[in-house]
Formats: C-alpha cells, structure tokens, sequence
C-alpha cells in the first residue's frame, strides 16, 4: 500500500501475569532467569496498513485488543516484537481523561495537553479560542478539572484533540459520551478533518456508527486480526460473533479467520443470503444496495412462555416475499411471518395475534383475528397462522410476540403465549440517514415562500 501512513508488521504485544507478587519478584531476582509469568497476548502477530484520508472502524468483543492496538499505534505501549510504522502527527482520544491533569482548570489543562503533543505555548495560545469553543463548557472552563461531570471531560479532550490539526486522529468510544448535540459536532468535526486530509481509528460498539461513518474496517478477537474488508461486511460478521452461543464460537470464529487468511475468498464474503451468495464486496454498486440476510446465532435471550391449555406455537418462520429466511431486514422492504399452532384440545372461536415490540419493549405494531375467529378446531389438528408486512422500521432491534387465544367456558382466554417468540435487527439505509425514532412515516418537508 503506497500511500500507506499507518503499518503494522506482524505487532504482537503480551503482558506478563503472575499469581503472586512473591513470584515477580523472585523472577526479577533469579539469576537463571526462571520463568514465573504467564504471557497474555493483547496482540497477536497483527499486520494492518492504513491510507491517508481513511476512516478505519476497529470492532470487537470486550478485551478483544481494540484498545491496546490503539496504543501502540499512538505510542503510548511498545510492541514486543513486530514492527510499527507511523507517518504523522497523532492525536488520541484513548479516554476521556487522558493526559489531562484534575488538578488543573481547563485553560491550564489546554496549555499542558498542547505542550504534551509537542506544542509550544505560543502555538496554543493561537489554538485556544476554537478549542474552547469547541468544548462550550461555559464557565467551568476556569474551574478544576475534577469538577467537570464524564460529558465536560469529553468536551474538552474530544476539543483539544481535533483542534491540533492532527494527522492521525484516534477516537476510543469517547463519542458515547456526551449529549447528542456534542456527537454530531464530533462527527461533523471529522468529517471536516477527513477533507483536510486526515485519517481516524475508530473504535465503537455501536454498529450503526460505524457502518455511518467508516470507509473499512477490521474486526479484532483474541487479539487476532479476524478480518479486514469492506464495513458492512466486517460488522455483519461481528453481529455474527457477538451473538453466538458458546457452542458455536469456535465454529464463527474459524469461518471468519479462514475468510481473512484467504485472499481469493475475501471478496465473497456470504450474507447468508440466496440473493447476495458470490456478491463481490469490492463492487461499490453491492455495496450501496443493503440485502436482508441471516445469522443463526441472532436469537432472543428474553423469550417467556405463558401457556395455559393444551396448545403448542411452533416452527415459527420470518422471510422475504420469495422465501429466503432472515433476521436481519432492509426497511421498506416486504417480509412474511409464519407460525404453527398445534391443538392438543379442542378449541372454540380461535383467534391469533402478532405484536411487534421494541427493544425497550414498546407495543409499536398488533395485529389479530379480532372478530374473524375460527368457529372450531378439533384436537390433533394444526393451524398455521401468517402475518404479511412491509418493515416501516428504523434501524434497531426488534422483537415478535405471539398467541393464540380461545373461548373458555364463555371467556376469553389466552392459550399460549409467547413474548419475545423471535428478534430481528433492521438495517440503516440512505434514505433514512438523518431520520430518528422508530417508525419511518414517509413523510417530507415542503415549503412555500410568500
């Protein structure tokens, strides 16, 4: 890679652990030089290479060694073996609070953050006024930095490090601090910087971000690269990842490795989709084109069952409108819910009913039989219940609650239910990029000027 401003040639970096500070001691001491640490690897013989003026989303599991490649990027830890190549100014945002004294009133704090990334005081004091506006702390600014809330504090360290013209920004999830006015300033920021030609490391666990803002990413496990390539594809197989039992880790884990280690398959990354099988991800056309897909390990850990006669709600089935089955859903696009209910009773004036919550659990869609109802089903028989939509859904996590209900004795009852039956996850598109809430209402502006 050329114009390469970041590379990283097979970088591992450990840590040593003792089960004693008797034994590190010892250690120190021993004049053989006997081992008595365990080797931790944060990183693990990584090679990554960075352009100019590219935005790199970092993802991963806690502990995955986002953090520490981030740090050696930045020179704040040494690599233990491999080597780093960095060509420009660097600032990081590795905390909120990094490099930035409690002692000191923000002007203070200014000066000495400055000074520390090579600034000289003359130099800051040119800076002083957009940071300070940036930040937009109010008076605080001349109070002690151990007053200022964990919002204030990302103020000012996001402010300070985006008005160093830095050449290499370093952003690790500092941006889920702070109110929603200051975030989109940041990315407003960056997005500026980018234009001047400046590149950033983003780490984030909010997917929609990363897929928003990130030209490629990277997906870290272990301290292991698993893979690099295209943003949607990479954060796709991080779902896949961040949702898979115990059981089947390994197995994900292997796939995505063998996709990474694999040049030739890299540019078939699967989407578990008929339609998007062999689509080459370097296609920018296939890529601007968002498909509906499936993860199998994507189920809900909040599923409870009420069931109070002798019904069984089975083979519950989502799919696309030619029958591909997903879980992961393109809003506007039209889907079909399918489920069986098995009667173990005989059942009179039978009902059913679909309702779609959202993750907090908000009743956003039900729909039923209402007065339709099914006169009789006899014991031993099976009815298979369909729920067509068009997904008017914003991007987020979703989930479907069924039953089926009957009248008991003359009063209606609820046979079975099952709440949070099956979660699927809507993908964010243009169309809805500046759109918030729930639901898309296919609504928009017009204006008359008189």
């Amino acid at each position: 890679m050329a114009d390469a401003i970041v590379k990283l040639s097979r970088v591992s970096k450990f840590y040593k652990l003792y089960d004693s500070k008797r034994d590190r001691f010892r250690e120190a001491l021993d004049p053989w030089r006997r081992k008595r640490h365990r080797e931790f690897y944060a990183l693990r013989d990584v090679n990554l290479e960075v352009k100019r003026n590219e935005i790199l989303g970092i993802v991963g599991r806690n502990g995955a060694g986002k953090t520490t490649l981030l740090k050696v990027i930045a020179g704040v830890v040494p690599a233990n073996s491999g080597q780093v190549a960095v060509n420009g100014k660097v600032s990081a945002m590795l905390d909120v609070s990094a490099g930035l004294n409690p002692d000191l009133d923000g002007i203070q704090n200014i000066y000495f953050g400055g000074i520390m990334l090579g600034f000289s005081r003359q130099e800051m004091r040119r800076k002083l006024d957009d940071i300070v506006a940036f930040a937009d702390i109010g008076d605080f600014i001349r109070q002690p930095m151990r007053t200022y809330s964990s919002g204030m504090r990302a103020r000012l360290g996001f402010a300070l490090a985006v008005n160093v013209d830095p050449e290499i920004l370093i952003v690790d999830e500092v941006l889920a601090v702070g109110d929603e006015l200051f975030r989109r300033k940041c990315y407003a920021r960056m997005e500026a910087l980018l234009k001047g030609g400046c590149t950033v490391f983003y780490v984030s666990h909010n997917i929609n971000t990363v897929n928003e803002l990130c030209t490629r990413a990277v997906l870290f496990d272990g301290g292991e690269l698993l893979l690099d390539g295209p943003t949607k594809a990479v954060t796709m197989y991080y779902l896949r990842l961040m949702n898979a039992s115990k059981e089947t880790q390994a197995v994900v884990r292997s796939e995505i490795r063998d996709l990474n280690k694999n040049p030739a398959k890299k540019g078939n990354i699967s989407f578990s989709s008929a339609r998007q099988e062999k689509k080459d991800l370097s296609d920018d056309e296939s890529l601007d084109r968002l498909m509906p897909f499936y993860i199998p390990e994507l189920v809900p850990q909040s599923t409870l069952i009420q069931k109070n006669h002798d019904v069984a709600i089975e083979d519950i089935q989502l799919t696309t409108a030619i029958g591909e089955r997903v879980n992961v859903l393109v809003m506007g696009e039209e889907y079909h819910l399918s489920f069986k209910v098995r009667f173990d009773m005989d059942a009179i004036d039978v009902g059913f009913g679909v309702a779609i919550k959202s993750q907090k659990g908000v009743n956003l869609c039900n729909c039923n039989s209402k007065g339709d109802f099914i006169p009789f089903i006899e014991k031993g028989r099976e009815a298979t219940v369909h729920f067509y939509f068009t997904c008017n859904l914003l991007q987020g996590s979703y989930f479907f609650t069924l039953n089926a209900a009957a009248d008991i004795s003359g009063k209606r009852e609820v046979l079975m239910q099952i709440q949070d039956a099956l979660v699927f996850k809507v993908l964010k598109d243009k169309k809805t990029m500046n759109i918030g809430g729930l639901l898309y209402c296919n609504q928009f502006l017009e204006t008359e000027i008189t």
